[in-house]
């Protein structure tokens, strides 16, 4: 009775202060280890998650084109509703200094109606919400008395990022625009679900402290009548800047 009184006072025996001095000591270690590794694996997921997210957009307006001859329509101009002619302050700076405000001219116009575009949805700063729920309400028409944003004239770069093996042609202009629920490729049964929001990895690119939408790039080139308007991609707006897919690829194995 003794011998098994004793096995199991044995087998209940909880640790000792040493052992769990030993155990919090491990798991500390730990724990370190994961924190020192923990901002590049964030890095990495976001960039990885933009990559696919762009490439899926634009497989999706290319889609769209291919069953309705439009790239989608209603899409978000990137300009402030209040005075409709600068920049919405709520893009990240970084992507900001990469972009500027392009009044359309009459053969801008018909370019993007041609791909479908014919009106957009400037946007309103509403507090604690950059990104969610700041289209505006009605649309604009295009006409040669608003502006949408357009990548900077000195950013060659970028420019040739976005326009691959696309060429040039004259007087050209790289627009930008966002993906937002209005979207005309946006809701059931159409060629997104959803209007994807980015996840990105540092502070500033919180979706209620920015913009955090996924963008489309046309390049607008030629000269008169003969102006054209061509789909290039799809862009995020980081606290880096603009960026492709392929840019996004390239944070991912960098980080």
């Amino acid at each position: 009775m003794n011998v098994l009184t004793n096995t199991r006072k044995q087998a209940v025996r909880g640790l000792t202060l040493i052992e769990l001095v030993v155990v919090l000591a491990i798991l500390v270690a730990l724990v370190g280890l994961v924190l020192a590794f923990f901002p590049g694996l964030v890095g990495r997921a976001s960039s990885s998650t933009s990559a696919s997210s762009a490439q899926d957009i634009a497989r999706a307006v290319q889609i769209h084109y291919t069953t309705t001859l439009s790239y989608g329509n209603n899409y978000d101009s990137l300009i402030d509703s209040t005075s409709g002619n600068t920049l919405y302050a709520k893009i990240t700076a970084g992507s900001a200094a990469q972009m500027a405000v392009h009044p359309l001219t009459t053969n801008d116009v018909t370019a993007l109606g041609r791909l479908g575009i014919t009106q957009v949805h400037n946007l309103t700063m509403i507090a604690n919400d950059a990104t969610f729920n700041v289209s505006a309400p009605a649309a604009t028409p295009l006409n040669t008395a608003i502006s949408v944003a357009r990548v900077g004239t000195l950013q060659t770069a970028l420019q040739t990022s976005l326009r691959g093996n696309v060429t040039e042609g004259a007087n050209p202009v790289y627009l930008l625009l966002g993906v937002n629920k209005p979207a005309t490729i946006v809701g059931v049964g159409r060629n997104l679900q959803e209007a994807p929001v980015r996840a990105g990895a540092t502070a500033d690119e919180n979706p209620s402290v920015s913009y955090q939408r996924y963008g489309l790039a046309f390049l607008v080139d030629g000269t008169g009548t003969a102006r054209q308007a061509r789909f290039l991609g799809a862009v995020t707006f980081g606290s880096t800047g603009i960026t492709t897919a392929e840019g996004s690829l390239q944070q991912y194995y960098n980080n």
